[in-house]
């Protein structure tokens, strides 16, 4: 449950699946980033270099969220010919993509569902911090 911080208002109850979203597929800014480039482009095949200059993301960065979000069925690959560079979709009726959609719209009109993003990513940040100090 969650509280808006100035309001008495009744708790928040976001949906599971958009919850289940967050929890597996928004694992980095980055990816955030990607997710919402990618669901604006209507199922078009936009390029990798098109999606740094689009979420300002470093390319590493970019790279390694495409290939994450490829890796778990979430975006769809195709390189035409070997001297194209590969392009990137979000299907339009897959189920997951439902849900992205769903959830980039319940994130535009929900501070609550956006603070639990960053939440959530702040979480992750953190332990992957306290790994890298344990791991020296």
């Amino acid at each position: 449950m969650f509280l808006t911080p100035s309001s008495d208002l009744d708790p928040v109850d976001p949906d599971p699946a958009l919850l289940a979203f967050i929890k597996c597929h928004i694992t980095s800014l980055a990816k955030w980033e990607v997710l919402r480039v990618l669901a604006g482009q209507g199922g078009n095949w936009i390029a990798a270099d098109q999606l740094v200059r689009s979420t300002h993301r470093s390319p590493p960065d970019v790279a390694q969220a495409i290939e994450d979000l490829v890796s778990d069925g979430v975006v769809d690959a195709v390189q035409v010919s070997p001297n194209e560079h590969t392009r990137y979709r979000l299907p339009l009726e897959e189920p997951t993509s439902v849900v992205l959609h769903r959830l980039i719209d319940s994130a535009t009109h929900s501070q609550e569902l956006r603070a639990i993003i960053a939440a959530h990513l702040q979480h992750l940040r953190q332990r992957a911090g306290l790994s890298a100090t344990a791991a020296a």
